[in-house]
C-alpha cells in the first residue's frame, strides 16, 4: 500500500510539473475546534500537504473555534459561500445530514478507534446515498476525524448506575439524550465551548469526553473523575468542501486533494491514539482519578437503551431512505463484530 501511495504522489507531482503554473488559490476553512487539538494538528498537516503537492497552487487558511462561525453555523456559512471549507460535526445538522449524523451520534455502538476508520471508509464507498445527501447540501465530504472514546467524566465519582440517577449529563443530537434518560440521568445540551463553564457552574454534573480533549479544554480543572465506560465513539467531525469550490479545481488539483484527504484520515487516526496515552499520564499527574465502572452496570445501561439502530432505520424509512439506512447498519455491525 505504501508503494501505491508513493506512486500516486509521484504521478500527481509529475502532473503538476507538466502543466502551466496556475494562479494561487486560497481556500478559507472554518473549524469548530480549538487550535490545540489533535483534530487541528491533522488539519494543519493536510493543509501543508495540499500546498506542497500542488506546488503552492492551493493554500488552505484555517480559522479556529468560532472565529468565523459557531459550531452550529458552519453548514450555513459554507452554503452561503462565506468559506470554501469547514470542519464540522454532522450531528449539529441532523435534519440536513441525517445519514452522516448517525455514526456521529448513536451511542454505545463502538469501542475501538480503528473501527471508526473502517466504518466511515466503508460507508462512503458502499452507500451512494451519503454522497447524494452531501450533494443536496452543496458540500463534498473530504475526510473524517477520529476521537478517543468518550468516557464518563464527572465532578464526583460515580460508583455505578444508581449514582447516575438525577445527574445532569451533557448531550448532543437526538440519540445521546435518550441514552442518558435510559440511565435515569437528565440530558443537557451544551456545545464544546460551554463545557468548562457548564461543569464549573453546575449546569452539568458529568460529560462524555475523551482524555485528550480533557487536557485540551482544561476540563480536568473542574471535573476530576473519569470512568471506564464508553458512552460514544465513532467518526467525528468531517472536513467538507463547497461543491462549487470543488468544481472550480482542475482534475489534477482534485486528485491531489483526494489523495491528501485519504492520507490525512490515517494521520489523524494515529495522532488520536497516541494522544490518549500522553493525556492519560498528564491527567494522572494532575490528580485526576480513573474509576472502574461495574461491568454489570455497563451491561445494564446498554440493555436499558432504546434500539438506536432500529429507530434510525424506521426514521429513514419514512423519509424514503430505508434501504440506505439498512445498508449502513449492516456495515456498522460487520465492522464492530469483525
Amino acid at each position: 500500500m505504501k508503494i501505491v501511495a508513493a506512486a500516486s504522489s509521484l504521478l500527481a507531482g509529475l502532473a503538476f510539473a507538466c502543466t502551466p503554473v496556475a494562479a494561487q488559490t486560497v481556500l478559507k476553512m472554518s473549524s469548530q475546534w480549538t487550535e490545540n487539538t489533535v483534530t487541528s494538528e491533522a488539519d494543519r498537516w493536510w493543509a501543508a500537504e495540499i500546498d506542497k503537492r500542488t506546488q503552492g497552487q492551493l493554500k488552505v487558511k484555517i480559522f479556529y473555534a468560532g472565529t468565523l462561525a459557531k459550531a452550529n453555523e458552519n453548514l450555513q456559512l459554507i452554503r452561503s459561500g462565506g468559506v470554501e471549507l469547514v470542519n464540522m460535526s454532522a450531528s449539529y445538522f441532523g435534519a440536513d445530514l441525517p445519514l452522516f449524523t448517525a455514526p456521529n451520534s448513536i451511542p454505545m455502538a463502538m469501542t475501538r478507534v480503528a473501527d471508526a476508520t473502517m466504518l466511515i471508509q466503508r460507508l462512503l464507498a458502499e452507500v451512494p446515498a451519503m454522497d447524494e445527501e452531501a450533494k443536496r447540501n452543496g458540500v463534498r465530504a473530504m475526510f473524517f476525524h477520529h476521537l478517543n472514546p468518550y468516557l464518563l467524566v464527572c465532578k464526583q465519582p460515580m460508583k455505578g448506575l444508581a449514582d447516575i440517577k438525577g445527574k445532569k449529563i451533557r448531550t448532543w443530537g437526538s440519540d445521546m439524550p435518550r441514552m442518558v434518560q435510559a440511565a435515569g440521568g437528565v440530558p443537557v445540551t451544551l456545545g464544546l465551548a460551554e463545557l468548562y463553564e457548564g461543569l464549573s457552574r453546575g449546569t452539568v454534573d458529568c460529560i462524555p469526553f475523551s482524555v485528550d480533549l480533557m487536557v485540551n479544554y482544561k476540563i480536568f480543572e473542574v471535573a476530576r473523575h473519569v470512568h471506564d465506560i464508553t458512552l460514544w465513539l465513532g467518526p467525528t467531525s468531517g472536513v467538507w468542501m463547497a461543491r462549487g469550490a470543488w468544481d472550480k479545481l482542475t482534475p489534477e488539483q482534485q486528485a491531489v486533494m483526494t489523495e491528501a484527504s485519504k492520507d490525512a484520515a490515517i494521520k489523524d487516526r494515529d495522532l488520536t491514539v497516541a494522544a490518549a496515552e500522553t493525556a492519560t499520564e498528564k491527567l494522572k499527574a494532575a490528580g485526576v482519578t480513573f474509576h472502574a465502572f461495574p461491568e454489570a452496570d455497563k451491561a445494564a445501561w446498554k440493555a436499558a437503551n432504546p434500539d438506536f439502530f432500529a429507530d434510525f432505520i424506521a426514521a429513514q424509512e419514512k423519509a424514503g431512505r430505508g434501504d440506505a439506512a439498512r445498508t449502513m447498519v449492516k456495515i456498522w455491525q460487520e465492522v464492530v463484530g469483525g
